[in-house]
């Protein structure tokens, strides 16, 4: 055939017109014009960035007729059969189908002759990682002490594949992926010469899609032009390669920053009625939201975001209008469902719902306004009468327990409220502090959070709900009691005497075993001495029964709903709510099971 296409037309014919890759035109350069060139190269870097390129372009400088020169004429017969692959000291290796140890020994047969008519032997090896274990190690010998004016350039996409005692015998230049803006500007300089007549914005969209490949992008850009002619127009463009438009993309993100549900999920709508899959949907919105992240963190960095000067100036100004932490919650957030998209039956609509979500997201809050906040809430709680936060919490715990009940107001609702402390039974706190602090008169029972010690109050509450308050109690102080407290029940306690049941004879025999621990912590959380006595053999079971009917009774029906009416009114509970700006979202008694 004898149109040829863009990528072969346009090949770089000197380091010049090599794009993307300075660091490595320049030790090349240097190295020809310092005579200290290498007898082995490896040159290594995705695919279409300019390996082979480098290869040719480099043999061409070697055996120029003027020179070894960095600047090959172009001209002469070793330049224009190295150009063409007709010269017989330029040979090229494809290891992907020349793999064995025969083909190694042919190259170590060919590779001591002398160059003619040129100055050197070279031998480019594509793909060099696919030769087998037995064929490298052939290699080796020659590798390291090839006979004078040979040369090697090993090109490879998976430099990882090649044994160390290879690369430790060449010197290693690894290319990198070529940023949009230089893939733009080759292409543009391409459809000038060709005539063509595409936009800026169809030229960013081919060199995204490229992914750094500047043969990927020349590609792309030919099947367009046999689409198109010479006049292309961005709806051609998208519908070629399958592009996510980037209107309806800039329209889901506006949407969403706007904090608007509906527009978000029509834009995602049409998206999707344009053919575009989930997943390629999400990917591309992700890598906008972190644009936006970007310019908003750094707003004037140069080579941070890829696109076009209009382009830039669009996502900056759209960036403005929300704050860094919302705008990294939304891609956390993104990033999350984008993951779940490959296993999810119907992936449309968990995109849909990911956009609804992202709408919908509130502003997050900066850890030291929310400590602020917190802080409030503490003062708050030690300065009212009702707020449980003055006098009896030691100087250590004050923060902690403050800090744990305002971060959480389901934790105060969770707590049982309608065991009132009786008078009779204060007399006993007064004795283990020797100042007591006043206690104000409530007009309602105050809520304490479950991990502080209950008042004597605890002999009215139901034994299961007793146990809860002591294992919450001695969490942190006795881990190993609570354990052995676990799946165990309270099945007797009055004044003097506790008797516990736990199912584990294990368990019943480490009790035993800290029997006397375990006395201890009870007389400090009850306020008086307290004997333990640890039971293996559970009661009778009607009566267990009945039991656990009536503590069922008792918090269900009239009594839990004054119960959650009592807690909604707490004015601890509502300064908190008010103070984090928060929801309740359940009431439920201590030990009391959903």
């Amino acid at each position: 055939m004898s149109y040829q296409v863009l990528a072969r037309k346009w090949r770089p014919q000197n380091f010049d017109d090599v794009y993307g890759q300075p660091h490595v035109t320049t030790a090349l350069r240097n190295a020809i014009r310092s005579d200290h060139v290498p007898h082995a190269i490896l040159l290594t870097g995705p695919r279409g960035t300019g390996k082979t390129t480098l290869a040719r372009i480099l043999a061409r400088c070697l055996n120029c007729e003027k020179g070894p020169t960095d600047t090959p004429c172009g001209e002469c017969i070793s330049c224009t059969e190295i150009a063409a692959g007709t010269s017989t000291d330029v040979r090229e290796v494809d290891a992907a189908s020349r793999t064995g140890v025969d083909d190694v020994r042919e190259l170590i047969e060919a590779i001591r002759y002398a160059p003619s008519p040129g100055k050197h032997r070279i031998f480019v090896v594509d793909e060099v990682h696919m030769l087998s274990k037995s064929a490298f190690n052939a290699l080796l010998k020659t590798l390291e002490e090839p006979p004078p004016s040979s040369l090697f350039v090993f090109a490879t996409t998976d430099p990882d594949k090649i044994p160390f005692t290879v690369i430790s015998r060449c010197q290693r230049h690894d290319l990198r992926r070529i940023a949009v803006r230089e893939i733009v500007e080759s292409l543009a300089a391409i459809t000038t010469a060709e005539g063509v007549v595409v936009s800026e914005q169809s030229l960013l969209a081919i060199a995204r899609e490229a992914d750094g490949s500047l043969r990927d992008a020349q590609t792309l850009l030919d099947q367009i032009i046999a689409f198109g002619g010479t006049a292309i127009d961005d709806e051609q463009v998208v519908d070629i390669l399958d592009l996510v438009d980037r209107k309806l993309l800039l329209a889901i993100a506006e949407a969403c920053v706007d904090r608007d549900a509906a527009a978000a999920i029509e834009a995602c709508a049409r998206a999707g009625a344009s053919g575009i899959e989930a997943k390629k949907l999400g990917g591309k919105l992700l890598e906008l939201l972190r644009d936006l992240l970007v310019l908003r963190i750094a707003p004037n960095a140069d080579g941070l975001v890829e696109g076009g000067d209009a382009e830039i100036a669009e996502l900056r100004a759209l960036s403005e209008k929300s704050d860094e932490t919302r705008l990294r919650r939304m891609f956390r957030a993104l990033l999350k469902e984008q993951e779940d998209l490959a296993w999810a039956p119907q992936p449309f609509a968990v995109l849909e719902m990911a956009v609804v979500r992202l709408a919908t997201m509130s502003t997050g809050d900066d850890v030291a306004q929310l400590l602020a906040r917190i802080d409030a809430l503490e003062r708050a709680l030690r300065e009212s009468p009702t707020g449980g936060g003055s006098g009896g919490n030691p100087p250590g715990g004050k923060r902690r327990d403050a800090a744990s009940t305002a971060s959480s107001p389901r934790a105060h609702s969770a707590t049982p409220v309608g065991d009132a402390p009786k008078s009779g039974a204060a007399k006993p706190e007064a004795e283990r502090q020797p100042n007591p602090a006043p206690i104000p008169e409530r007009a309602e029972p105050e809520t304490a959070p479950a991990d502080l010690p209950p008042s004597n109050g605890s002999f009215d509450a139901h034994p299961a709900v007793v146990l809860d308050r002591l294992r919450g109690s001695i969490r942190e102080s006795h881990p190993g009691l609570v354990a052995a407290l676990e799946g165990g029940k309270l099945l007797e306690r009055d004044d003097q005497q506790l008797r516990f049941f736990t199912p584990e004879p294990f368990a019943a025999e480490r009790l035993r075993d800290r029997l006397e621990s375990l006395e201890a912590v009870c007389t400090e959380f009850f306020g008086r001495p307290m004997r333990v006595q640890i039971e293996t053999t559970e009661p009778d079971v009607e009566a267990t029964s009945g039991e656990a009917a009536e503590a069922k009774t008792a918090l269900t029906g009239e009594a839990l709903r004054e119960l959650r009416q009592r807690a909604l009114k707490n004015p601890a509970v509502n300064r908190a709510v008010e103070v984090l700006n928060a929801e309740i979202v359940e009431i439920r008694p201590a030990g009391h099971t959903r």
